[in-house]
């Protein structure tokens, strides 16, 4: 890939391909927050036993872990030497067990899939005593049904608890001589599963696009009105649209100099359409995609403008399209990149996830934002566009201080910020997951050693794989 420098007033381009792309600085404004959602635990008990009664406990199911207790088993009566032999009597074994359904949950990531179950419980049936002494009867005992678990969803509601065993009736009446044997002791709980991992956006939000035919007209150069200016963007449905879907929204922005066209059709070999998310695999028919254009092939941002016209455009996709509404996210690359990181501090109320491609301020900041959005950075430390670590480092410390992280502490000066993050050797990238932060807002950077480009390592690279590992966990 070659890369050439172009200086100008108020900033620098390059050329990547066919692609000019470039850094400046601007300004942007506002604020909001994601959801999050928690895995199911489910416990139960096991049946108790009368005269003769054994039990055996189940335990609970938490996130798919199964458990089981045992319980002991009551000697029949013994025989006296007069007034008859007296009968044994054998009481039933009760227990109940749990199984496991996963239900549709957030790909495992960081945090866990979320999980629900459900779980029901089958009680023991009792038998009856054995051949009674001269005058003894035998009652048949019956043993008891515990009650089906409800189903957890989509790593929101836990799962139900199973219902008690049935208790075991008595055996037999025995001869008078016979003297009865003592209850079974019960079986102690099996121990608990570990608990399921915590869906990092919880259950969907429908907009109000949802269960209506979409009157959204895909395809390029669509318009919309933004304070009198007529703006342009690119949409595309999956091919299976369901109205009654919510589907996650990627809002992919282009570079300096480049088009939406680029970002919705692919541009110079190495990027690949929709930043090569809509063709993984696992993205393919679950996301709907909008690629806006900006003015004059930029993201200055002027006054707000262009995060005017992204809350705009969200706003009408939400209205004729099924979006959900936890799932709103944004990527671009370059100016694109820093695009993103201003969505991300104006419209927090809004926008979930952002991933930042070699970004930095070129579109401003919302002064004294203070509400997480999940943040993800890739940048080349031999980038000489944006160049590193002046461009892209004070955005990622930015992100890790607002979602509340400690490690790396992004405290620390910048020159001890930079430090305390893995170094690179090669064009693979080398990944760093901060610890300590909010519950639900991850924040991850990935530096490799290269030029200013999106995809260090060609256009099947890893950026796009990290990129979706990343927003799929919402």
């Amino acid at each position: 890939m070659q890369i050439q420098s172009f200086k100008a007033v108020g900033g620098c381009l390059m050329v990547l391909g066919s692609i000019v792309v470039g850094c400046s600085n601007d300004t942007a404004h506002q604020g909001g927050t994601g959801g999050s959602g928690t895995g199911g635990a489910t416990t139960s008990s096991g049946g108790s036993s009368e005269t003769g009664g054994s039990a055996v406990g189940t335990g609970g199911v938490a996130g798919g872990g199964t458990v089981v207790g045992t319980g002991g088993k009551g000697s029949g009566g013994t025989i006296q030497p007069s007034g008859g032999s007296g009968g044994a009597a054998s009481g039933g074994t009760a227990s109940g067990s749990g199984g496991a359904m996963p239900v549709k949950g957030g790909t495992t990531s960081s945090g866990g899939v979320p999980s629900g179950g459900i779980t029901s419980g089958s009680g023991g049936r009792g038998s009856g005593g054995a051949t009674p002494a001269t005058g003894g009867s035998t009652v048949p005992g019956s043993g008891g049904r515990g009650s089906g678990g409800a189903i957890g969803i989509d790593g929101g509601n836990a799962g139900g608890s199973t219902g008690a065993a049935g208790s075991t009736r008595v055996g037999g009446s025995t001869g008078a001589a016979g003297s009865t044997g003592a209850a079974g002791s019960t079986g102690a709980g099996g121990s608990t599963g570990a608990a399921g991992g915590t869906g990092l956006a919880g259950p969907a939000v429908p907009s109000d696009g949802c269960g209506s035919p979409t009157t959204a007209k895909t395809g390029d150069d669509q318009t919309i009105s933004v304070s009198g200016t007529s703006r342009t963007y690119n949409l595309k449905l999956p091919a299976n649209y369901d109205q009654n879907h919510p589907y996650r929204l990627i809002v992919s922005y282009h570079w300096l100099g480049g088009t939406a066209a680029n970002v919705s059709t692919g541009s110079g070999g190495v990027i690949k359409p929709w930043y090569d998310l809509d063709t993984t695999a696992a993205s393919n028919g679950t996301t709907v995609f909008v690629a806006p254009q900006g003015l004059n092939n930029g993201w200055s941002n002027t006054s707000g403008a262009d995060v005017e016209f992204s809350r705009q455009l969200i706003t009408q996709l939400e209205s004729t399209v099924c979006i959900d509404k936890a799932r709103i996210l944004c990527e671009g690359f370059s100016m694109g990149g820093s695009m993103s990181y201003a969505m991300a501090s104006a419209m927090p109320d809004v926008i979930r996830a952002v991933a930042v491609h070699s970004g930095g301020p070129m579109s401003g900041t919302t002064p004294g934002h203070s509400k997480p959005v999940a943040y993800f950075m890739t940048h080349g430390t031999q980038d000489t566009v944006c160049t590193w670590p002046q461009f892209g480092l004070p955005q990622l410390e930015d992100f890790a201080k607002v979602n509340g992280c400690k490690t790396p502490d992004p405290t620390l000066s910048a020159t001890a910020f930079q430090a305390a993050l893995p170094q690179p050797t090669s064009t693979a990238g080398v990944c760093l997951e901060f610890t300590g932060c909010t519950a639900g807002y991850p924040t991850r950077s990935c530096l490799f050693v290269g030029p200013h480009t999106p995809s260090p390592d060609g256009s099947d690279g890893w950026v796009p794989k990290e990129t979706w590992k990343f927003f799929s966990q919402f």
